[in-house]
């Protein structure tokens, strides 16, 4: 009868843990304190922008409106909702925005800034140049390109610019950042940080 109770009560805590579905990753207002992007496997952005905005004469509904008409003109020449406006709050003396990008290329065109995203497969067949040394996140050793890029199903993010970054799945090789956390990165400069990670 025990053992019974037992199977029972795991076979309902796996069928509770099958059925929850896995949670989209978010940047929070509230946990962002530098310009920080967020790429989802399937190639969205969502970026945060941290600016100073501690002057009497700054104006939010004045910053929100040139934010709108920048989103609108964007759009109108690029498609709909190729940008989505997300939060705007005054948050310690700073101006935090969070956009919604529906791909790279559009975060890379309304900012002009470089980045590349693509597969370990695609990275290895010549679709991007990459550096020739990586270092490892498990243990901070270095690794070949060979190494970072065996397994093929891994995604590879380019990026030309100081932020933090945060990737949707976990880190496994990177060039030019300092690893925060399993998921998020520094990047040192505007020097090419490449993130090679699992999703």
């Amino acid at each position: 009868m025990k053992k019974f109770m037992l199977c029972t009560i795991f076979a309902l805590g796996l069928i509770m843990v099958s059925g929850c579905k896995k949670k989209d990753r978010e940047i929070s207002v509230d946990d962002v304190q530098n310009n920080t992007i967020l790429v989802k496997n399937d190639g969205a952005v969502q970026a945060a922008t941290v600016e100073a905005f501690d002057k009497n004469y700054y104006n939010m509904e004045e910053l929100t409106n040139f934010i709108t008409k920048q989103i609108n003109n964007y759009n109108q020449a690029n498609g709909q909702d190729s940008i989505v406006m997300g939060p705007l709050q005054l948050m310690d003396g700073n101006a935090v925005l969070v956009l919604n990008y529906i791909s790279l290329d559009h975060y890379t065109a309304f900012n002009k800034v470089e980045a590349a995203f693509t597969t370990a497969a695609s990275a290895k067949n010549g679709e991007i140049t990459l550096p020739d040394v990586y270092v490892s996140a498990s243990d901070g050793a270095y690794a070949s390109p060979e190494a970072a890029l065996e397994n093929d199903k891994y995604k590879v993010l380019v990026l030309h610019e100081e932020t933090d970054v945060i990737v949707d799945g976990t880190v496994k090789y990177f060039t030019n950042a300092t690893l925060v956390s399993e998921s998020k990165l520094q990047t040192g400069s505007e020097d090419e940080t490449v993130i090679i990670y699992k999703p």
